[in-house]
Parts: structure tokens; C-alpha cells; sequence
């Protein structure tokens, strides 16, 4: 069903000027799509959140038990749901959202998510969280992406989604997604800069997210 409502809205993006294409949104889900800091934004509409996901197989680099030896390499998932945490800002000149945690807090979040002028597409996506995890691990995780469509309105909550099986594969808007985790434990002489995982080539993986048929990246906005 999901599929049938993408390829709907993506005919009606073809037949309809932006303007339009706005008021039909503004009508799903009474009032327009994001605003950001309660102030005039796209559509008129407050949200409070927005949450980042996305999941594709992939691999990472696992650092060798003995030290001198080359690392590993594991097939792995790479999932991650992000949230934002505050205001969200908004800036009219450009359609951007921002949201940004102070410097030094746990988690360190920061967003940055521009729409297009009718609302209808996700331009350009930057998705950054630093955190501690599992009593004494911290990671991060980075993603960077383009083009990504309006998908649906659930309640009060605005969807956007990429499936690549959706678009035959055809979509190529992935231009970096990284993870990282370490322990902070003194003993495991680990950092950022030297983790236990990474992933070996964040700015090239639009290649793993294309081969996947169960891959994903959805953005939502909560009212």
C-alpha cells in the first residue's frame, strides 16, 4: 500500500506546479507541512521533532586482536535512528531546519535539512550524533543525503522515504554514511581516532545502499 501512496504522490508531483502540490499536502494533514521555531514555516505547521532512520547492509572494520595485525572485515547492518533534541530552527531564506545540542553534551546532536520550495522533497539531509553507550562505549554516526521524496502522513507525523527497490535502484542521492564506537576505557587504548569499528570508505557507499533490497532511509516530522 505504502508503495502504491509513493507512486501516487510522485505522479502528482509530475501534473502539479509546487504550489499545488503544497495544497494538497496542506489538505492531508490540515495546515502544511514542517515550521521550526513556532514562527512561519513551510506550511504553517509546528513540529517539535524529527527523527532520522536508516538501515542498509554494508561492512565495517573490526581492529585487530593483536596489535600489528590488520583488521577485520564483518558484514554488518548499519542502522541507526536519530533524533533531534530542542528547538528546531527554521530558516525561511533557504527551507532549512537545524538542530543542534550544546557542544560537549551526551548525546551531541546535530541536523541540518533542507526542503525544497513546495515542500514536496528533501534536498539535502546531514545527520550527525555523538554518544556513550553500553557503560563505558561511545560511537557516532553520520549520515549525508540528497533527493529524498515525500512519502505519507501518519496522525500528526510527516514522512519522507527513500527505498531503493522502490526506485529500481535507480536513486543515487547517498553521499556519505559513517559509524565509529569505541571504549573509553583507559586500558582498551582506543579513540575516535583509533576505534574498535569504523566503516572503511564513509563517502562511497551508495554502492552497499543499491544492492540491498531491504534498505531505507525515512525522515519524519513530528507534530
Amino acid at each position: 500500500m505504502r508503495r502504491v501512496m509513493i507512486a501516487v504522490v510522485l505522479a502528482g508531483v509530475v501534473c502539479l506546479a509546487g504550489c499545488e502540490f503544497l495544497d494538497m499536502i496542506n489538505d492531508l494533514i490540515g495546515g502544511g507541512l514542517p515550521d521550526g521555531t513556532g514562527g512561519g514555516g513551510i506550511g504553517g505547521v509546528t513540529f517539535t521533532r524529527i527523527i532520522v532512520e536508516y538501515s542498509f547492509a554494508t561492512e565495517r572494520m573490526r581492529r585487530a586482536d593483536v596489535e600489528g595485525d590488520p583488521p577485520t572485515v564483518d558484514s554488518w547492518t548499519m542502522f541507526a535512528s536519530l533524533g533531534s533534541i530542542g528547538t528546531l530552527a527554521f530558516d525561511s531564506t533557504t527551507n532549512t531546519y537545524t538542530a543542534q545540542t550544546p557542544i560537549g553534551s551526551d548525546p551531541y546532536i546535530l541536523f541540518s535539512i533542507t526542503l525544497d520550495a513546495s515542500g514536496s522533497m528533501i534536498t539535502y539531509l546531514d545527520a550527525y550524533r555523538r554518544m556513550t553507550f553500553a557503560g563505558g562505549w561511545e560511537k557516532y554516526d553520520r549520515i549525508i543525503a540528497e533527493n529524498i521524496p515525500y512519502d505519507r502522513v501518519e496522525g500528526l507525523t510527516t514522512f519522507y522515504r527513500i527505498d531503493a527497490e522502490d526506485v529500481n535502484w535507480d536513486w543515487t542521492g547517498l553521499q556519505y554514511a559513517d559509524y565509529r564506537s569505541w571504549s573509553n576505557a583507559e586500558f582498551a587504548g582506543q579513540s575516535e581516532l583509533d576505534p574498535m569499528y569504523w566503516i572503511a570508505d564513509p563517502s562511497n557507499m551508495q554502492a552497499d545502499f543499491s544492492a540491498d533490497p531491504d534498505c531505507y532511509i525515512e525522515i519524519s516530522f513530528e507534530q
